[in-house]
């Protein structure tokens, strides 16, 4: 698969994701998080087009039910720096990632060129989404143990 076919895979999961119950909710999360991530690794390095913009970010899905009690953890946010343990939500993360890969998927539907949408996802796996997922992975791998 493509890593804009695991993007809209991605997305609809997470637009989807009150139907399910907060067990399988947690097992879909860690493997459509872990997919997108491994395909992001393969996107190109390229340069934005000139007068292309992604739109504004999407938002929050409706009904959005999180993970209950599993849903704040604990981690230290640079693992090469001796820190406090500072406190995540898996749901922020999630969303997070979703806001990003949703708005290059919004430019990859578009009648723009292909190279726009890559950039944005790209730039922001390294920037901020990157981050959000690989922390939440870690969460969702002790969240699935506990239920």
């Amino acid at each position: 698969m493509t890593f804009a076919d695991e993007a809209r895979s991605y997305c609809a999961f997470i637009e989807h994701a009150v139907e399910l119950d907060v067990g399988r909710r947690l097992a879909m999360a860690r493997m459509h998080l872990l997919r997108l991530y491994q395909a992001a690794l393969a996107l190109p390095e390229v340069e934005p087009p000139d007068d292309v913009e992604a739109g504004p970010s999407p938002e929050r899905p409706r009904g959005w039910a999180g993970f209950g009690d599993l849903d704040g953890y604990w981690e230290v946010f640079d693992p090469y720096e001796q820190d406090e343990p500072v406190g995540g939500s898996l749901s922020d993360d999630l969303l997070d990632v979703y806001a990003d890969v949703r708005r290059g998927l919004d430019l990859w539907d578009r009648d723009v060129p292909k190279e726009a949408a890559s950039w944005e996802w790209r730039f922001h796996l390294e920037a901020h989404w990157g981050d959000h997922a690989v922390d939440a992975l870690r969460a969702l791998h002790r969240a699935c143990a506990r239920v």
